[in-house]
């Protein structure tokens, strides 16, 4: 056993991974101690509370731990999924009839990662993703044996990759594009335009178009429209084939990040190849799961709720920032994107003089010491809490900022 374990050396997808940014969080901060009882504002966990009727169908007893689920979900919960898109972006039933167009996934991060393995094979390819990007993107073009292309989202195109600035060739090698609106971090809300554009180039260049949409119940309301859905483009073009995938959750928008519940839905075509290969590789989601999320889409009460409180903490985080280290209210998601230039340096202060853990955008970029890197001047926020504890942990987080663009240093914490 021993000589097998000494021959297994690095496989080049290990050895290519992009690191974890939280593992990196810790390896920077917790050497050091906590100026304060520790609060943390790096993690995008959801701490409103998830829906009570939820839980209680959770709690439910149930036999159906012992069947093995659907790969495309019970018809119940397909309804309501389909119910919900015509809520929420007014899609009409027949741009999904067939019932492998809208299939459960174990949270979207499954499925992100799975249906790179549908894109189109090319020599030499390619899969683009925004910088600063969601790692499992990178992870997945690895594992498809295609080389990542990060694309700069700086502020001066609007938090969102540059969609004209890629070449003719590289657009011709891609095998995927990945999108995300609104954004992680930077909250930019794509509009109808910009994903015409991209359906427009997936279609002209032959590639898979993956759109991140885990985000779209949580936005700015009454200050910004409700985000548009590529599912919307589809429809508006009478293109039940699109080369497309969307991918939703639960745990943004109904406070279920433990559930692992969400779906993907796309063109015709593709969604009956990735439920072929979900079929045989793909994890089914639980009956109790899907009975449990079944009423949570069918919900809308609750995520009007959830949304008002992140609107409410986004009025006080303006207030107390008061227009210092580039706040701006994001259009879309929960995060603050604060420019404060130098991120793993104010993390670390943040953490000696107030026991604030907030996340680098340096550790979220793979441009990072290049002349393009979108990310290593901004800190990613987390307006997850419960607005008297955000309240009170913007106000550290405020005073730990003036004193670290005021010139002073982390202080000699010592070790814990």
């Amino acid at each position: 056993m021993d000589v097998l374990q000494d021959n297994l050396a690095p496989s080049p997808l290990s050895a290519s991974l992009p690191g974890s940014p939280f593992v990196r969080l810790r390896a920077l901060l917790d050497a050091h101690a906590p100026g304060a009882p520790p609060v943390s504002l790096a993690l995008g966990e959801p701490q409103h509370g998830a829906p009570d009727f939820v839980l209680a169908e959770l709690a439910r007893p149930t036999a159906d731990y012992g069947k093995y689920p659907p790969i495309t979900g019970t018809p119940e919960w397909r309804h309501a999924v389909s119910d919900w898109l015509g809520r929420r972006f007014g899609l009409d039933a027949a741009l999904l009839e067939t019932p492998s167009q809208i299939l459960p996934l174990n949270g979207t991060r499954e499925g992100l990662f799975l249906a790179m393995q549908l894109a189109p094979q090319k020599p030499d390819g390619r899969v683009a993703m925004p910088d600063p990007f969601y790692q499992v993107y990178a992870a997945a073009a690895l594992a498809a044996q295609a080389q990542p292309v990060y694309l700069p989202a700086p502020r001066a195109t609007g938090f969102l990759p540059d969609l004209d600035a890629i070449a003719p060739e590289t657009y011709d090698k891609l095998q995927a594009l990945y999108l995300c609106s609104p954004a992680n971090p930077q909250g930019a809300i794509a509009d109808a335009a910009y994903l015409r554009k991209a359906l427009a180039l997936a279609r002209a260049h032959g590639f898979l178009l993956l759109v991140d949409e885990c985000y779209a119940e949580i936005y700015d309301a009454p200050h910004v429209a409700p985000p548009v859905s590529m599912l919307e483009i589809m429809q508006a073009e009478a293109d039940d084939n699109a080369p497309v995938i969307v991918f939703h959750s639960l745990s943004k928008r109904s406070n279920l990040p433990g559930l692992r519940s969400g779906f993907c839905a796309g063109g015709r075509d593709i969604m009956q190849r990735f439920a072929a290969l979900r079929q045989i590789a793909g994890p089914q989601s639980p009956l109790p799961v899907l009975n449990a999320a079944m009423l949570a889409w069918q919900d809308d009460d609750h995520v009007a709720a959830n949304r008002a409180l992140y609107v409410a903490k986004c009025d006080d985080a303006e207030a107390q920032c008061d227009g210092r280290f580039g706040f701006y209210r994001p259009p879309g998601g929960f995060f603050l994107w604060l420019d404060v230039g130098d991120s793993a340096a104010a993390t670390l202060h943040l953490w000696q003089a107030q026991g604030v853990r907030v996340l680098p955008g340096a550790y979220l970029t793979r441009l990072a010491d290049t002349p393009q890197d979108p990310a290593s001047n901004y800190i990613r926020v987390a307006l997850v809490a419960p607005p008297e504890e955000s309240h009170a942990a913007i106000a550290r987080l405020v005073a730990g900022l003036e004193d670290f663009t005021n010139g002073s240093k982390p202080v000699a914490g010592g070790t814990k």
